[in-house]
């Protein structure tokens, strides 16, 4: 099969690989999309802390977005078969701990990324192999497309749980990138009264508002304080989820929190922080959650996604071929106006 194989920070290259082999309780997918996120450019580009500190293991197949068919089952498979459409966590397990003999799978402490860190071979090829345990069949009303965009759903509805999200809760979504825009659509589905959204690109903030982002802050015209300070009792919000991986965003967030309120954390920082307002987070009774497990999250998005709900076609900017690989990251990273998310197609 052929395999987009990453062998260190930019040396990425279409190599001929076998097609994994199965072992039980295994199941082959051949892929059929998938999508690039701002992880895999991190990773692709080495502007990465997982690179710089060595969990990032080369040569590995990155794709951790995708949707496929079931080309083969192993033994003691049941709840899957060939033609089968699915998709998996991003997570795989180890299925021997006790946490997963129980069920808790995103507690398996013997976990391997999917495509990232400590890699198991990723999507980013013709076939995949992964445990039947971290599949999920695609409902037949979604297309490829559309399921290799669920990954970065179940991260951002993870962020609704992590920060606690009801209804009529002011919101500060960081980010315009595609988990922040999922995020506001989610906000809104859940309740929330007044939901902000910050990004430095004009499209994707429209992109936002279309998605349920009440109001936009462009952070390189306006600040966060300004508009808070204009559009809130007190400039302060109730919840904050931070997706953009901008430290200084971060950082303002421990100002712009209600006492009592929430920040969760889905992104990734190239640095470490240099420093925590720790006096402000327990002065004023702040929750802080990092949000990197989103494995109970994928039956309720899915189930948004078929009843209409959630349409996430939209944040689609490019599509390319597998050949094309390179062609994608390079677009990805010149940081266009329009780039959201990038897709390759295997067919």
């Amino acid at each position: 099969m052929k395999a987009a194989r990453l062998f260190g920070p930019k040396d990425l290259r279409i190599v001929d690989l076998p097609i994994p082999q199965l072992g039980a309780g295994d199941v082959l997918c051949k892929v059929r999309r998938a999508c690039i996120c701002g992880t895999d450019l991190a990773i692709f580009s080495g502007n990465c802390s997982f690179v710089r500190s060595g969990e990032v293991d080369f040569p590995m197949t990155q794709g951790h977005e995708w949707s496929g068919v079931v080309a083969a089952t192993g033994s003691g498979v049941t709840r899957f078969h060939p033609g089968d459409h699915v998709v998996s966590t991003n997570g795989i397990s180890c299925g021997k701990c006790p946490e997963c003999l129980v069920g808790n799978l995103a507690r398996c402490k013997n976990s391997r990324s999917l495509g990232t860190v400590h890699a198991w071979d990723g999507a980013f090829a013709e076939y995949v192999r992964i445990p039947e345990r971290n599949l999920f069949l695609l409902p037949d009303k979604l297309s490829f497309e559309e399921g290799a965009l669920l990954e970065p759903a179940t991260v951002a509805y993870s962020g609704i749980l992590a920060a606690n999200v009801h209804a009529g809760d002011t919101v500060l979504i960081h980010g315009s990138g595609p988990i922040g825009i999922i995020t506001a659509k989610l906000a809104k589905t859940v309740g929330a009264s007044k939901i902000f959204l910050t990004g430095r690109k004009a499209y994707k903030l429209n992109k936002g508002k279309e998605f349920g982002a009440d109001i936009t802050i462009n952070t390189t015209a306006e600040s966060v304080s300004d508009v808070l300070a204009r559009e809130t009792i007190d400039g302060k919000v109730d919840r904050i989820i931070e997706t953009s991986g901008a430290i200084e965003l971060l950082q303002d967030s421990f100002l712009r929190i209600s006492g009592g309120g929430t920040i969760a954390v889905l992104a990734f920082y190239e640095h470490p922080l240099p420093e925590l307002a720790i006096d402000q987070i327990v002065f004023r009774n702040i929750s802080l959650k990092g949000v990197a497990d989103a494995s109970r999250t994928h039956i309720p998005i899915l189930r948004l996604m078929e009843t209409g709900n959630l349409c996430l076609s939209p944040l689609i900017s490019g599509r390319y071929g597998f050949e094309n690989i390179l062609d994608a990251y390079r677009d990805m990273a010149d940081g266009g106006e329009t780039r959201i998310k990038m897709i390759l197609d295997f067919e």
